[in-house]
C-alpha cells in the first residue's frame, strides 16, 4: 500500500488506514513507539500495564483460597532432611 508524507506543523505525517491500524492492533489516543530500522520507519504499540495497590490486589483474595490443604500444611511443618538453611 503506498500512502503520501504531508507535513503536519513542523512534523511530518502519515495518516494510517483502518485496516493496518486494526491489524497492527492500534487504537485512537494509543501511545506507540516509533523507531528507523535499516531505513524502514517501524511503529510499534506500547502496551501499558495496570499497577495495582496492595489494597486492589488483596480485595480478590478470600481466606478460602489461601487456605492450606492437608499436604501442603504438612511440607510446612516437616523438619529439614539434609542441608537446608532455614
Amino acid at each position: 500500500m503506498q500512502l503520501v508524507v504531508k507535513k503536519w506543523g513542523n512534523s511530518l505525517g502519515v495518516r494510517i488506514p483502518k485496516s493496518i491500524a486494526e491489524a497492527g492492533k492500534l487504537r485512537v489516543d494509543q501511545e506507540i513507539s516509533i523507531e528507523a530500522v535499516d531505513g524502514k520507519i517501524v511503529i510499534t504499540p506500547v502496551i501499558q500495564t495496570k499497577e495495582y495497590s496492595l489494597k486492589e490486589l488483596l480485595s480478590g483474595c478470600s481466606p478460602k483460597l489461601l487456605a492450606l490443604d492437608d499436604e501442603n500444611r504438612q511440607w510446612l511443618d516437616d523438619e529439614p532432611v539434609g542441608k537446608e538453611i532455614w
